[in-house]
């Protein structure tokens, strides 16, 4: 059973890929399940690790700063849901901030905070997810389901099967150009220090 924090970005990659319930069947198994689209969004995941979080400072009064916006460079988390924290914000100690005092944004990856926090440091832990590797990677799949499919004509008839297929590999490489998994950061430490 698919976990209930993926439960946004399962319906999201559904839309971005076309993938219904029943779009076809192999044998007795029936694709697109949501144990199927979760399992290639975790082959798309990232798991972040104590990243800082970066400040949004929004501007109260002449030159005063309120520091209530933070902002991580990922997006598309997975939920916290049912107990099971998953994204959670802590502070330079690695105490965890508690969900009261911010309102998280998965889809954006930001904390927004109640109060002003006077530019404290904070660091966020989650699951973020490549939607659009994803997308690429279920568009791929669908293509191979396609591939065997051949185009006929009849008398005064066409049918031009190979569309699909050819369809499915157009919406894999449009989806692949736009993947963060290309293009990855890495924070260096010296140990000489």
């Amino acid at each position: 059973m698919a976990r209930s924090g993926l439960a946004s970005l399962i319906q999201e990659l559904r839309g971005m890929t076309e993938a219904g319930l029943t779009d076809y069947g192999i044998g007795a198994v029936y694709y697109w399940s949501d144990d199927h689209i979760q399992d290639i969004l975790d082959i798309h995941r990232r798991d972040i690790v104590f990243e800082q979080l970066q400040m949004f400072p929004n501007q109260v009064a002449a030159g005063s700063l309120s520091y209530k916006d933070y902002r991580s460079s990922f997006g598309f988390f997975e939920e916290t849901t049912g107990g099971t924290a998953v994204f959670y914000v802590q502070d330079s100690t690695g105490a965890t901030i508690g969900t009261a005092n911010y309102t998280p944004d998965y889809r954006r990856g930001t904390a927004l905070f109640g109060s002003d926090q006077r530019g404290t440091v904070y660091y966020l832990t989650g699951r973020s997810y490549d939607l659009q590797a994803a997308a690429a990677d279920v568009w791929r799949r669908k293509a191979s389901h396609y591939a065997s499919q051949f185009d006929f004509s009849t008398d005064n008839h066409s049918v031009t099967r190979s569309q699909a297929y050819k369809h499915c590999l157009e919406m894999a490489e449009f989806y692949e150009g736009k993947s963060g998994d290309s293009i990855q950061t890495v924070t260096m430490f010296r140990g000489d220090m």
